[in-house]
């Protein structure tokens, strides 16, 4: 009797825990089977990570699970814009989801699986009855962001490999510059001897600092260039000498061409200058009759020196004729002009 009774407690106690088990499964598997559930479709582009069993949240707490998945949709069922996957979700007939939220496919944690989540609803819409229809949409991930940020970067890997390329021809001229007998060596070169000379004129006893001093030395006032400049000063200043000379030569000039001095010089110039024209061609012809005479008296002494003694030996020609004298002009008589000082 005893192992009869030991042995139905061990059967009982077996369908008990099986029957546990079972109810765990079903709440956790199938929670509508002991609450009341609504049913939602959703559609989306791409269902890719989800499975069914996939957990629903409500703005990030869990509420239901993915019941099934449809994919494609037959064309005349997809709404706009197209979407070819349908996702039917149960969640908890108590949770507020509206008619007007946004649905995505997310992934919480970076390796954890993909779940949708009712987010962002707006309560004035009112709450969704059972078999309402969503449109989500998958939210950005890794495995979205890798091509955005390749596309991205796709301009700046461009530019980087021009830049890259500028920098190679770059630095191969610096290369052709610096080599050996290059131009940029020898320019340095001179550069450096440019220097060198440049220390050897400015040094203290270099030619520059010399020409230095000299240059003050005659720029200074007891130098030779200091002493002109003050003379020329002296010279150019109200009371110097040129000063003075203008002012004389303004006060003459201005004389002369008030009283028309000038005029009247001139035409005493003039006539001046004719008479003694006339005097020259006279003693022009004076000297022309002298000249004869004497050419005569020196061929007659060379001839018949004895004429020296008795003259009256020679004979001269009737035809000869002792040239008459020309009448001597009569000077111009000269304008009284009256005599002025001098002006100092």
């Amino acid at each position: 009797m005893n192992i009869i009774r030991n042995e139905i407690r061990t059967g009982l106690l077996v369908l008990l825990s099986l029957a546990v088990v079972v109810i765990v499964l079903l709440y956790l598997g199938a929670p509508g089977v002991f609450t009341p559930q609504n049913t939602y479709s959703i559609y989306f582009e791409n269902a890719a990570g989800i499975r069914p069993g996939a957990q629903v949240l409500l703005a990030g707490r869990k509420i239901g699970q993915v019941k099934a998945l449809f994919s494609p949709v037959p064309e005349n069922e997809r709404p706009n814009p197209k979407m070819e996957t349908l996702i039917e979700v149960q969640v908890n007939y108590t949770a507020r989801i509206f008619k007007k939220v946004k649905v995505q496919i997310t992934q919480p944690s970076l390796l954890g699986d993909s779940v949708i989540d009712f987010s962002s609803g707006e309560e004035a819409s009112g709450r969704a009855p059972d078999g309402t229809h969503f449109v989500g949409e998958r939210a950005a991930s890794l495995s979205d962001l890798a091509p955005e940020v390749f596309e991205k970067l796709d301009p700046v890997l461009n530019k980087l490999t021009g830049t890259l390329d500028s920098l190679q021809k770059t630095s191969d001229n610096l290369s052709k510059l610096t080599a050996d007998g290059a131009d940029l060596p020898a320019a340095f070169a001179e550069f450096k001897q440019f220097g060198v000379n440049l220390n050897e004129l400015s040094d203290y006893e270099g030619p520059l600092r010399h020409s230095l001093q000299n240059i003050e030395n005659l720029t200074s006032d007891q130098g030779k260039l200091g002493q002109s400049l003050n003379h020329l000063a002296e010279l150019t200043g109200p009371e110097g000498s040129l000063s003075k000379t203008f002012k004389n030569t303004e006060k003459f000039t201005s004389e002369l061409t008030e009283n028309n001095d000038a005029a009247i010089t001139l035409r005493n110039f003039r006539a001046a200058s004719d008479n003694l024209n006339k005097a020259l061609t006279q003693i022009g012809q004076q000297f022309s009759v002298i000249g004869g005479n004497l050419e005569e008296a020196s061929d007659t002494v060379k001839r018949q020196p004895w004429r020296l003694i008795w003259p009256t030996t020679k004979k001269y020609p009737e035809s000869m004729s002792q040239p008459t004298p020309t009448p001597r002009a009569s000077p111009t008589p000269k304008k009284k002009t009256a005599h002025r000082p001098a002006v100092n």
